[in-house]
Parts: structure tokens; C-alpha cells; sequence
């Protein structure tokens, strides 16, 4: 108890040192005082008795030789005036008492024989009476014993004690009075600051710093503490102003995602149709380098909207296991043929190590380095490699490329930085790939490393951490399902490999709706419904469709859409819906209730320029398959050949090629 007293008060603890020092600085000088004074009363006394004996020796002797005790009586009768004599006995030599004398109104005293000496409250000097015999030798023929009363002397030595001691008393109290008081004047004013120093720790900004006014050290900590709040609130309306800002860049940069992307869909499906129907060749190559053109702002706001969303924080990592033979696959797929066409011997490794990393991140970082590779590679070859190293995996992009100088690996990761590019060729792009790279790895928690020689080529490594062996692991292959990461861009636009396109998703039965299986066959043109809330992407995406073969309505509203197809209008084998059509509605409503209304789940297709987390699962569950704004022309034809070649035997059977399992959402 008084332990913990102790530990928690810093008044306790120096009120107690300071009663231990007193105590012993007091205590112990008057001990030594006390003690040298009754040594010294003692020993004055004694010599007193002694001198005392020495008055009266000669007397008393002849007394007790003429063995005459009135005279030995008035021989004693001068130790009268003698301070502090009690009594006078004269003993035989057989210790017998011959003679008594006692001053008046002094205490009887005990037997002389048994109390010589033995009484605490007497002192006594014993002198030998001797006389010489006829032969004129010495003979002891008694004893000449006086005793002294202490008494008034203890008496007045215990009243120095008790005033010495009062005044130690006294002193002591007054110490720790002051002792107290002085550590309050500094352990309250600190007790004080360190509540507000919580406070402030804890958010509050509001208390009030004591002692400010204080001129000693303890005003100058308050002060100094006065200006940490003042910091402190400074520093909290930055922090509210920064949040707000994040919150407008991330709200600025949603709407721009969405509403930038509107007008490069439209100019694709434009271009691509102008292409296709062009009347002569010199139209066919205007709209090919317009295509180009578009392409090139495509990348660059894909890559201008991705920095800002990794800036914003709004992109988080879906952590699971992944099995890195099928990223090696993908990356293969991807940049191989682009690799080769630039005449680039690219290679990946023959691999298989389950890793934990979210593969959509991992697939936009590793690609970017691949691109970034083959970019600044004019001949020689790119290279996937991977090592094991103490529990991860370490995979590393190779390439035979110019090389990057020492002295600048570092400000390579920075924005718009190229090697080699000083008259900012788009063909090498825009310089923001590797700044994403390093927004990427820090957001999987992956490190990313690099070393160059300049003429000969570099090394990007990338940490993965190897996920568990289990004995039967599944491969995971985690879907795209954030929207909100653009796919890898490819080199230069004229460079680009044909992809495979992704597989469609199956939609999950649901009790009361019909399959595509369960409807009739149906020959003919296919009928397509478009919904989308901007007209120029209505009507370019209508006019490309139509372009090949399809037979299009198109709806600006919900209302409209459901109005063409209760009306007999269209009954539609497959959709093609914007998500966001207006405050209230969106594209998974709209197809759910298409759904219903029909009675028949068609396939679809749910496009934006702007998704989230939520919109792309629930679009997973649906079965519907998520592309992001602006879709490639080439890429629409290709989900519209899916999702409508298989009716209705193929998607009956579950097997027609491309058909991917119901819970499968690929986005574009």
C-alpha cells in the first residue's frame, strides 16, 4: 500500500526523504550531545565525591582510630557544603559501618555495603582510611565512603533532552511543512500539464496549459507546452482540411473517372465503326490514327486517374492465395506476342509456388515493369524469372534494355520521369507506369527493388510472401473484381496483340426466372438493348452494333428501356446497360427487372466508367459480366458473340467454350 503511494506521488516520495534526512541530521547530534553530557556530569561528580573525601580524610581517620564516633560525625560534618551530597559512612575493616552522616532532608539511603555503587541514582567515591602502626608502616583500618544525589542532575539532563527533543520535533515538522509545500509548487503544475498533455494526446484541444504566467522553469515548460497545443490545433484544422481535400479529390476524381471515359467511348465505337465503313483507304487510315490517337488518351487517363486513386487511398488490396504459375500464364499471354513483335525473345518460368497477393494488383504491377521493359528494350530479350528465399518468393523482370545510370535509379519511380525519352515520345509512353509500380507495391506490401547497368539492361524484383503448402490446394484464381483498376495497357497502340477475351459469366440460377437453356432457338439477327444515360455513348455504341449486323434499341432512361420491351419493341437475347443512369437507378436494377419482366435470364453486360467494391460483387452474384469504361470495340463484339453464340443448347449444357462458372465476373 504505502509502496504504491510511493510510486504514484512524487510528493510522498519527497516528503519522506527529507523526514529521513532531518530525522538522522537532528537525531543524531543530539544523541552525541546527550551522552557526552552525562558522561561528563558523571564524571564531575565523581571527582567531586573524590575531592569530598579528600577534605575530610585525615579527620575521619583519626576518628576511627580513636574509635570515637562523635568525632568521626562532626570530621563529616563539612561535606554539608558539598553540592549534591546525600551521605558520609565510615566502615571498619571488616566492612562494618562505624559512623553515618546524612545532610539533612536528603533520602535514606539502603545499606551502604550492598548499594556501593549499585545505585543508579547516586555516585559514590570510596577512599581507604590508613594510619601507620608503631613500626611506622601503613595499615588500612577502613573505608571512607561518600555518595552524591544525581537526582537534580537527571533531572535537569532529561529537561535538556525533552527541550532538544522538542525543538528537533518542532524542526522536523517545519521541514516537511516546507519540504511539502515546495514540492506542491512544482508536482501540481506538473500534475497539470501532464493532464493536458493527455488531453491533447487524446484529441482534446480545448484545455487550458496552468502556470503559463510563471517565470521559473516550470512557467517556461508551460509555456512551451502552450505552443505544443497551439501546434497541436494548428495541426488538427490541417488535418480536417487535408481530409477534406482528400474526400473532394476522391469525390472529383469518381465523377472524372466517370464523366472523362464517356467521351473516349463514343470516339472509339465512332472511330472503329468510320473504319470499318470507310469508302476508300485514306478515310480507313484516318480513322485507324484517330483510333490510335484515342487509344493514346485512353492509356493516358487510365494511368492519370489510377495515380490519383492510390493517392487518395480509395484502391486496398484483396489479399488471398494465388498460384504464381497462373499470373505467369497471364503475363505470357499478354506480353508475348507484343514482346515478339518487336522482335524481343520473351520468356516466363515454368513455375508453380502458391503466393498471398491480390492478383488484379500484382498482374498491374508485374505488367507495368514488363511494359516498361520491352518499351526501353530495342533488341535482345525480356525475361520472367523467380527464386524461393527464406519464405518468399522473389520474382524478377529481366530485360537486355539501355539501362538506367546510378545516380538516377532513385528518380525513376517519380511522375513523367523517362530514361532516354527528352523529346517526350508517346511511343514510350507518359512516365507514370513506374510511379504506379511503386504506389502498387506499397499498397500490396511487396517490395520492389532494382538494379541496372546503363547499356546492358536492369533488374526489377518484386517480394511475394508464399502462402501455406496445404496438401490439396485448390488453385485460386480470385476474379477482377475492382473496376477501379484499369487493365494493363499494352506498349503503343499499333503494337497490340489480339487478346483473348475473357470468359462470361454464367448466370446462377434463381428461383422463379427461366435459363437461357429453357428458351426456343432462334435464328437470325440478334436483338441487343442498350441503356445509357448520355446520349453520344447511346447512340455511338447503337450505331457500331449496327454496324455489325446486330439488330440495336437503345433507351436513355429506365422507363424507356422497360417501356420498349413490354411494348413488344424489342425482345431482347442479350443487354447492354450503363451503371450509374441516374440519382435513383442503376444497371443491376435495370437488368433485374428486364429479367423479370421477361421471365428469362439474358445475358449482359454491365458497363462504367466508375465501379466500386460492392457494385462489382453483387454483379458477380448476379452472373453479369462487369467492363469498364471505355470498352474497346473489338472487345464489345467479342462479349456479344459469347454471350449470344451458345443459345441455347451451349448454355443449357454448361459447356459451350468460353463459359465460365456463374460466380466468375471478369472485368474488362
Amino acid at each position: 500500500m504505502f509502496l504504491k503511494i510511493f510510486s504514484r506521488s512524487l510528493v510522498a516520495r519527497s516528503t519522506a526523504s527529507a523526514v529521513v534526512l532531518v530525522s538522522v541530521l537532528v537525531a543524531v547530534p543530539m544523541v552525541v550531545l546527550i551522552q557526552s553530557d552525562v558522561r561528563n556530569t558523571r564524571a564531575e561528580l565523581a571527582i567531586r565525591a573524590e575531592m569530598a573525601t579528600r577534605i575530610v580524610l585525615d579527620d575521619v581517620t583519626n576518628a576511627l582510630w580513636d574509635l570515637d564516633p562523635e568525632e568521626a560525625l562532626t570530621a563529616l560534618s563539612p561535606l554539608r557544603s558539598i553540592d549534591s551530597f546525600a551521605e558520609a559512612v565510615i566502615l571498619g575493616t571488616h566492612g562494618e559501618r562505624f559512623a553515618i552522616y546524612r545532610k539533612p532532608g536528603s533520602a535514606v539511603v539502603a545499606d551502604a555495603a550492598v548499594n556501593t555503587g549499585g545505585n543508579p541514582a547516586t555516585t559514590a567515591a570510596a577512599v581507604p582510611l590508613t594510619r601507620q602502626d608503631r613500626t611506622g608502616g601503613s595499615r588500612t583500618i577502613g573505608t571512607l565512603l561518600v555518595r552524591l544525589d544525581t537526582g537534580p542532575t537527571d533531572a535537569a539532563i532529561r529537561h535538556h533532552v525533552l527541550v532538544l527533543g522538542g525543538i528537533g520535533a518542532v524542526t522536523l515538522l517545519l521541514v516537511v511543512l516546507g519540504v511539502i509545500w515546495a514540492t506542491r509548487g512544482v508536482t501540481l503544475p506538473i500534475a497539470g500539464m501532464t493532464r493536458a498533455m493527455a488531453d491533447l494526446a487524446a484529441g482534446d484541444v480545448t484545455v487550458t496549459v496552468p502556470v503559463r504566467h510563471r517565470d521559473d522553469e516550470i512557467g517556461r515548460m508551460a509555456k512551451a507546452l502552450d505552443t505544443f497545443r497551439q501546434n497541436a490545433i494548428d495541426l488538427h484544422i490541417a488535418k480536417e482540411r487535408a481530409e477534406q481535400a482528400v474526400a473532394s479529390k476522391a469525390k472529383f476524381m469518381a465523377a472524372a473517372s466517370h464523366d472523362l471515359r464517356q467521351p473516349a467511348q463514343s470516339l472509339l465505337m465512332l472511330t472503329a465503326m468510320l473504319r470499318a465503313t470507310a469508302p476508300n483507304p485514306k478515310v480507313a487510315e484516318s480513322a485507324r490514327k484517330i483510333e490510335q490517337v484515342v487509344m493514346t488518351l485512353k492509356q493516358l487517363l487510365d494511368e492519370l486517374l489510377e495515380v490519383s486513386r492510390l493517392d487518395a487511398g480509395g484502391v486496398t488490396a484483396n489479399i488471398a492465395v494465388h498460384e504464381v504459375a497462373d499470373l505467369f500464364d497471364a503475363l505470357d499471354s499478354q506480353y508475348g506476342p507484343v514482346a515478339r513483335n518487336k522482335g524481343l525473345a520473351f520468356s516466363v518460368p515454368q513455375y508453380r509456388a502458391p503466393v498471398l497477393t491480390d492478383r488484379v494488383l500484382l498482374l498491374r504491377l508485374l505488367g507495368n515493369l514488363i511494359d516498361n521493359a520491352i518499351r526501353y528494350t530495342p533488341s535482345g530479350q525480356v525475361q520472367v524469372a523467380c527464386l524461393e528465399s527464406g519464405g518468399c518468393l522473389i520474382v524478377e523482370v529481366r530485360d537486355t534494355g539501355i539501362g538506367i545510370p546510378e545516380d538516377r535509379l532513385d528518380a525513376i519511380w517519380e511522375e513523367f520521369h523517362q530514361i532516354g525519352n527528352p523529346e517526350r515520345n508517346r511511343d514510350n509512353g507518359i512516365g507514370l507506369g513506374l510511379s504506379i509500380v511503386r504506389r502498387l507495391a506499397g499498397v500490396l506490401d511487396h517490395p520492389v527493388k532494382v538494379r541496372s547497368t546503363p547499356g546492358k539492361g536492369s533488374v526489377f524484383s518484386v517480394t511475394l510472401p508464399l502462402a501455406p503448402v496445404e496438401p490439396a490446394m485448390e488453385p485460386a484464381l480470385e476474379p477482377m473484381r475492382r473496376a477501379e483498376i484499369p487493365p494493363v495497357p499494352a506498349p503503343a497502340p499499333a503494337a497490340i496483340a489480339p487478346m483473348a477475351p475473357a470468359p462470361v459469366a454464367a448466370p446462377a440460377a434463381v428461383a422463379g426466372l427461366a435459363t437461357l437453356a429453357d428458351a426456343p432457338a432462334k435464328s437470325g439477327e440478334i436483338a441487343i438493348l442498350v441503356i445509357d444515360d448520355d446520349q453520344f455513348v447511346l447512340s455511338a455504341i447503337s450505331m457500331f452494333l449496327n454496324t455489325a449486323g446486330h439488330r440495336v434499341v437503345g433507351a436513355s432512361s429506365v422507363t424507356q428501356g422497360l417501356r420498349a420491351v413490354e411494348g413488344g419493341d424489342i425482345r431482347p437475347d442479350a443487354v447492354i446497360a450503363d451503371y450509374h443512369l441516374s440519382a435513383t437507378e442503376n444497371g443491376l436494377d435495370f437488368i433485374d427487372t428486364v429479367w423479370r419482366r421477361l421471365g428469362l435470364r439474358i445475358p449482359a453486360v454491365l458497363i462504367s466508367g466508375r465501379l466500386d467494391g460492392a457494385v462489382t460483387a453483387r454483379a458477380a452474384e448476379m452472373g453479369v459480366t462487369v467492363a469498364a469504361k471505355p470498352i474497346m470495340p473489338d472487345r464489345l463484339s467479342a462479349l456479344v458473340e459469347q454471350m449470344t453464340a451458345a443459345r441455347p443448347a451451349g448454355v443449357a449444357a454448361g459447356a459451350a467454350p468460353g463459359i465460365a462458372a456463374p460466380h466468375r465476373t471478369p472485368t474488362i
